[in-house]
C-alpha cells in the first residue's frame, strides 16, 4: 500500500497523464460478512446543525424541497396535491445540510455546513452531479446578479462566497464586517443581495476590574463584600469613553451589489441574534426576525423571565428607516407564572415569509411552536399552534418550526419543524392546521436526542412562553455576549477540586456565554466550576426563566441529548489532522512544543498542558483554581473554541466585530494579549507567543478535519491531480480511524452506496451480489458515465451513512 501511495505521489508531482489511474485503481479483494461485522451498528455524531433555509417550492410549484439535517439527505415531494406532499426522493447529500435553493426544475442546490459545501443535485438522476468547496460552517444560497451567480454566506468565516453556475468554481470570496452572516434574500428586480448576521450583538462590551466601579452591596446581609469585577457597558457609554477607544460598527444586514459582487453598505439596529429574512414583493422592503439581548441588566433577579425581547424588525429600503415590533405587546413581564402569556407567546422567531399579495407574512415561532400571521404594521394578526395548545409545554414532542414556504394559489404554506423533523401543513384562508408528515422515510436520530432536545429550545418551560435555554445558547452554541447573572441575595458556594475548597461570591460578575458543545466529561461545569453535574443547571428554568425546574426524569433526558452534541472540525488544522507551519504569523507545530515543554519561559516548569491538556481533548484538566491575580477561583477552560471567539479588537480605532472575546468576562480580544497578562515571560519571545497563539488557534475540537470532506468524481475530472489528492487523503484518513469513507452515486447507471474497507481497500456496495469493487473497477465505472462523490464520514458512522441507512441488517439496495 506504501508503494502505492508513493508512486501516486510521484505521478502527481510530475503532472502525468491519465496514466495515473491506473495505478490509483490498482488493487482487489474479495470482502467477507466478517469485515459488516467489524462495523458499528448505532454510531450517530450530533452537530446540532444551524438550519437556515431549509425548505422551498420549486418555481413552478410542483416541488417541495425540505433538507433532512439528520440523515445528510434531501427530500423531494410532489406537490400535485398542495395539501399532501408525496414525497418522491431522498437524495443523500452533505453532513448537516441546512438550506436549500432549486436553480431549475431539475437542479437543486443544497448548503452542507459540517461539509463546508454545496451539493449540486440532479432530482431526475437521484444524486449529486458536482459537491463545490467553500469556507468555514456555510448557511445560505441565493440566486442573484447579472449574469446570474450563486451568493453563498459562510457563517464562520464571516464571508460571502460567489460561485459559477456554468463552472462551479467560486470566482469570489467578498468579506464582511460582522458576526456570522447566515440567511440571504434577494431584492425584487435581482440587483441586490441581503446578508443577515446571525450574531451581530448589541454594541456591548466591557470596562475591566480596575476601571469599573465596585459592585452594589451584597442584600444577603450574611454575605462577605463581594469581589471587583468587569461592567457591562454600551460602546457610546460617555463614562468611559477615555477607555474605549474602538469602534463597534452595529452592522445587522450587509447590502451586497449582486452584479458588482462586493458590499454598497450596510443597515444597523436591526437585533442582537437575527435568524431570518423576508422581502416584501413589489416594495421590496426586509423584515428580519430576531431577538433583542437585554445583557446591559445587572443580575439574575433582574432578569426573572425577561431577558430577551422577540422581534420582527421592518427595513424599509427606499428611507433606510428601520423600526423594531415587539412580537409579544403589552406582555406583563412582572406575573410569574404567566398563563395568559404562556398561551399565546411568540418566543425566537427563526424565518418569515411573505404571502403573494404582500399585504401580510407569516413567522414560525420556533420556540413555541407557533406561526403567526403578522401584518406590515408589526401587527400579530393571528397563530396557529403545531405543537401543544395554549400553556401547555411538551419539549419531548416540540415541533421547532425552522423553515416556511408558501403555495400562494393552493393557500398553502409549509413549515419544516426541526426538532420532531416533519414537515406541517397549513390551509392559510382557515388558518388552520391539516396535515404533518415526515420529512424523510426514516430519521436516523437516537431516540436520547429526539425525546431530550426539545428542552434546550421549549420556551413554553419559562414562567411567560418568551425564554428558553437556546435564547443564549442558541442551536447549542453561544450568543457571543457577557452577562451578569450575580445575586445580591444568593449564597456563598462551596466548591472542592483538586483537594482544595474554595467559597465563591454569588455577585460573580460578567461572564461569557459557553458553549454546551462538546460537554460530556467536561464537568464541573460554567466558569467557576460550580455546577458539580449539568443537572445543577436546573434551578435556572425558576430562577433566571421563571418557569419550574424540570422533574429529575426530564433533567435526565435533557442531560443525555446535551451529552451528544459535538464540534466541528476546526477549519484551520490540515485537512489531514496535522498543523499548518504558517497561520496568524506564527507556525503551530513549533506552537504544540512551546504548549508541552515551556511556561512562562521556564522549561523546568509546569508546562501549558498541565493544565490545558494537549489535544485531541478538551484542553482543560477541569480544575477549578486562582488564576494569577484573578479576584476569584476559574475553571481551566477549555480551548476546543479559541478560534470561534477571536471577534473582538479593543485596539484604538479598530472596528470590532465583536464586544467580548477570551477569558471569563471577554475582556481579552487574543492570545498574545492573554499571554502578556498572564504568561509575560512566554510573551516576551516574541516568536513563542506568536507559535502558541497559532496553536490555540487550530486546537483539536475531537472531530477530524475531514469529516464531511466530499469530492464528486466525474469522467471530466476523474484524471485531474486535485482527485488524485482528494482520494489519497480520503483513504489514508480512513486508514487511521480519523473517519469512515463512503461513496453515493451511480454504479452501471443504478443509484448505489458505497462503504470503504481501509483494510482491505474496497467499497462494499449497498446490495447483495452487487461487488465488492476494488479501486479499478469503479474508475472503468466513471469513465463510462457513473457518477460517485467520496466523503469522510464521523468514525462508525459509515455503515448507516453509506450501505444501510436504517441500519436493520438489509442493505439498502435491497429493500
Amino acid at each position: 500500500m506504501s508503494n502505492w501511495i508513493s508512486t501516486i505521489e510521484t505521478t502527481l508531482s510530475q503532472r502525468a497523464n491519465a496514466r495515473w489511474l491506473t495505478v490509483l485503481f490498482s488493487l482487489s479483494l474479495i470482502i467477507g460478512t466478517t469485515a459488516l461485522a467489524q462495523n458499528p451498528l448505532n454510531t450517530y455524531t450530533n452537530f446540532e446543525g444551524s438550519q437556515t433555509t431549509p425548505l422551498r417550492i420549486s418555481a413552478d410549484g410542483t416541488r417541495l424541497y425540505a433538507v433532512n439535517t439528520a440523515a445528510a439527505r434531501l427530500s423531494v415531494f410532489d406537490l400535485t396535491s398542495p395539501g399532501g406532499p408525496t414525497r418522491m426522493a431522498e437524495i443523500p447529500v452533505g453532513i448537516e445540510p441546512v438550506s436549500v435553493n432549486p436553480r431549475t426544475n431539475d437542479e437543486v442546490w443544497v448548503v452542507n455546513q459540517e461539509s463546508d459545501s454545496v451539493s449540486v443535485v440532479s432530482v431526475s438522476k437521484g444524486i449529486v452531479t458536482d459537491t463545490i468547496r467553500v469556507s468555514d460552517e456555510p448557511a445560505d444560497i441565493v440566486f442573484a446578479g447579472s449574469p446570474t451567480v450563486a451568493f453563498v454566506t459562510n457563517a464562520r468565516a464571516g464571508t460571502v462566497s460567489v460561485i459559477s453556475l456554468s463552472t462551479h468554481q467560486v470566482t469570489k470570496t467578498i468579506s464582511l464586517t460582522g458576526g456570522y452572516p447566515k440567511a440571504l434574500a434577494v431584492s425584487p428586480d435581482g440587483s441586490k443581495v441581503y446578508a443577515v448576521f446571525a450574531v451581530s450583538g448589541n454594541q456591548t462590551t466591557l470596562v475591566p476590574p480596575n476601571l469599573a466601579p465596585p459592585q452594589p452591596n451584597p442584600t444577603n446581609p450574611a454575605l462577605p463584600p463581594p469581589p471587583q469585577v468587569s461592567k457591562i457597558v454600551s460602546i457610546d457609554n460617555s463614562t468611559y469613553s477615555f477607555f474605549l477607544r474602538f469602534n463597534m460598527p452595529d452592522n445587522d444586514v450587509a447590502i451586497i451589489d449582486a452584479n458588482r459582487q462586493r458590499v454598497s453598505g450596510y443597515y444597523a439596529g436591526v437585533g442582537t441574534l437575527n435568524f431570518g429574512i423576508a422581502v416584501r414583493p413589489g416594495v421590496g422592503d426586509l423584515w428580519v426576525t430576531n431577538n433583542d439581548s437585554l445583557n446591559l441588566t445587572d443580575f439574575e433577579p433582574t432578569l426573572k423571565g425577561h431577558f430577551v425581547n422577540n422581534r420582527v424588525t421592518r427595513i424599509q429600503v427606499g428611507s433606510s428607516r428601520i423600526q423594531a415590533f415587539d412580537l409579544n405587546p403589552n406582555l406583563d413581564y412582572n406575573t410569574l407564572p404567566n398563563p395568559q402569556a404562556l398561551a399565546k407567546a411568540l418566543a425566537q422567531p427563526t424565518a418569515a415569509v411573505f404571502d403573494p399579495g404582500g399585504t401580510f407574512f407569516w413567522v414560525a415561532a420556533f420556540g413555541t411552536d407557533r406561526i403567526a400571521k403578522v401584518d406590515t404594521n408589526g401587527n400579530v394578526l393571528s397563530f396557529v399552534e403545531l405543537g401543544a395548545s395554549g400553556a401547555t409545554a411538551d419539549p419531548r414532542n416540540k415541533r421547532g418550526p425552522r423553515g416556511l414556504a408558501v403555495n400562494g394559489p393552493a393557500n398553502r404554506l409549509y413549515v419544516q419543524n426541526r426538532i420532531s423533523n416533519t414537515i406541517s401543513v397549513i390551509d392559510t384562508s382557515r388558518g388552520s392546521l391539516i396535515a404533518e408528515l415526515p420529512v424523510g422515510s426514516y430519521d436516523p436520530t437516537p431516540a436520547e436526542i429526539r425525546s431530550g432536545r426539545g428542552f434546550l429550545y421549549d420556551a413554553k418551560l419559562s414562567g411567560n412562553g418568551t425564554n428558553s435555554c437556546a435564547s443564549c445558547h442558541f442551536d447549542g452554541d453561544m450568543d457571543h455576549l457577557a452577562w451578569d447573572l450575580g445575586d445580591p441575595g444568593g449564597n456563598m458556594a462551596t466548591v472542592v477540586s483538586n483537594g482544595q475548597t474554595f467559597q465563591e461570591h454569588p455577585m460573580k460578575g460578567p461572564m461569557t456565554t459557553q458553549t454546551l458543545k462538546g460537554l460530556a466529561g467536561l464537568a464541573p461545569y460554567h466558569w467557576r466550576g460550580d455546577r458539580a453535574s449539568f443537572a445543577d443547571f436546573n434551578g435556572a428554568f425558576q430562577s433566571l426563566m421563571g418557569g419550574t425546574p424540570l422533574a429529575t426524569s426530564d433533567m435526565s433526558a435533557y442531560t443525555a441529548f446535551i451529552n451528544t452534541i459535538a464540534f466541528m472540525p476546526n477549519p484551520f488544522q490540515n485537512l489531514d489532522r496535522t498543523l499548518p507551519t504558517s497561520l496568524n504569523g506564527g507556525n503551530a507545530v513549533n506552537g504544540l512544543n512551546v504548549f508541552n515543554t515551556v511556561f512562562d519561559g521556564n522549561t523546568d516548569s509546569p508546562t501549558c498542558q498541565s493544565c490545558h491538556t494537549a489535544n485531541p481533548g478538551p484542553g482543560s484538566n477541569n480544575v477549578v483554581m486562582v488564576l494569577g491575580n484573578a479576584p476569584q477561583p476559574l475553571k481551566v477552560p477549555e480551548l476546543r473554541n479559541i478560534y470561534q471567539k477571536l471577534l473582538f479588537n479593543n485596539n484604538p480605532r479598530a472596528d470590532s466585530v465583536d464586544g467580548f472575546g477570551l477569558n471569563h468576562d471577554g475582556n481579552t480580544p487574543d492570545m498574545q494579549t492573554f499571554l502578556k497578562e498572564a504568561f509575560p515571560l512566554i510573551a516576551r519571545n516574541a516568536t513563542n507567543a506568536a507559535d502558541l497563539s497559532a496553536y490555540s488557534l487550530c486546537f483539536d475540537t475531537g472531530m477530524a478535519p475531514s469529516v464531511g470532506y466530499a469530492r464528486t468524481v466525474t469522467a471530466t475530472n476523474l484524471n485531474t491531480p486535485p482527485v488524485a489528492q482528494d482520494l489519497v487523503l480520503l483513504s489514508n484518513q480512513a486508514k487511521a480511524g480519523n473517519i469512515d469513507l463512503i461513496a453515493k452515486g451511480t454504479i452501471q447507471g443504478k443509484v448505489h452506496g458505497l462503504l470503504y474497507d481501509p483494510v482491505s481497500n474496497t467499497f462494499l456496495a449497498d446490495q447483495s451480489g452487487l461487488g465488492p469493487f476494488n479501486q479499478s473497477q469503479l474508475g472503468t465505472f466513471v469513465r463510462s458515465g457513473d457518477t460517485l462523490t467520496f466523503m469522510g464520514v464521523p468514525p462508525g458512522s459509515g455503515r448507516w451513512m453509506g450501505i444501510d441507512f436504517n441500519l436493520d441488517g438489509v442493505l439498502d439496495g435491497n429493500q
